[in-house]
């Protein structure tokens, strides 16, 4: 029984994320599309800067456009630990419908002169 209680701790710490990013598409009319990019901040950092690549693929795999997003810019706030961020586009509406995701490219934090990035995959990793 200990076993298993130690194994569900451990798989708990491994399997948090530090930063969940959500992408909704909302189809406005005919031809508008507002896509809404959120991001919560479950890493036990004040996030003071975060920017990235909102990247529209299509069925095939392929990339259609990439826009830039600064989620949190030199003049908003900092975004503290268990806290949420939204921004949205609005852009035209393509045909076919395209999947949305959102890249992490830059993000800084309360207290640290670094830069990072982020990956689902493996975390933060400095990039300066």
């Amino acid at each position: 029984m200990k076993k298993l209680c130690f194994l569900i701790i451990l798989t708990g710490l491994f399997a948090a994320k530090p930063i969940t990013i959500d992408v909704r598409p909302r189809v406005i009319d005919e031809k508008l599309v507002s896509i809404i990019v959120q991001i919560d901040n479950e890493s036990k950092r004040t996030i003071n800067h975060l920017e990235g690549f909102l990247v529209f693929l299509l069925d095939n795999g392929e990339t259609l456009i990439e826009k830039r997003m600064i989620i949190i810019g030199p003049n908003d706030p900092a975004l503290p630990h268990n806290r949420t961020v939204s921004r949205n586009i609005i852009l035209d509406l393509v045909k076919p419908f395209p999947i949305y995701k959102f890249h992490i490219s830059k993000i800084t934090f309360s207290g640290d002169y670094r830069v990072y990035t982020y990956h689902p995959e493996i975390g933060f990793y400095r990039v300066d």
